[in-house]
């Protein structure tokens, strides 16, 4: 299943310094269009120039979840969840500076509210062969 366990429940609590982090309470949202490009991998296109992405898993993990409708804190609880036992220390501080990345990177873009993504956006494209 990639990355991830999944298990029944989890108490995952964010710690202090994530809940502090100002991304904390930001929804993200995608700004490309994306295609599957096999069952377990996407490719995004840039609108700005003629360029393919492709996602580490950490990042595509972002990217896929980036649907305006979930604050970065709802998106650390809810993968925290998926954990089989022990949570790692890192996912905390990987999930906030892959987010940046994407951000930077003008990937994604984050609001203090929910975004209605257009559907361009909000599902795959479909192969045009």
């Amino acid at each position: 299943m990639g990355l991830f366990s999944f298990s029944k429940k989890s108490d995952y609590v964010p710690s202090d310094e994530f809940l502090n982090n100002e991304l904390c309470n930001k929804y993200f949202f995608r700004k490309m269009p994306f295609r599957l490009i096999n069952k377990n991998k996407i490719a995004a296109f840039d609108p700005q120039s003629p360029r393919v992405i492709t996602f580490d898993p950490w990042p595509e993990g972002i990217f896929i979840n980036a649907t305006g409708k979930l604050t970065l804190k709802q998106f650390l609880i809810d993968t925290a969840k998926l954990y089989k036992g022990k949570i790692p220390s890192s996912l905390e501080k990987t999930i906030i500076e892959e987010t940046e990345r994407l951000i930077n990177n003008n990937f994604i873009s984050i609001s203090d509210y929910p975004v209605e993504l257009d559907e361009s956006l909000l599902h795959p494209q479909k192969n045009n062969k």
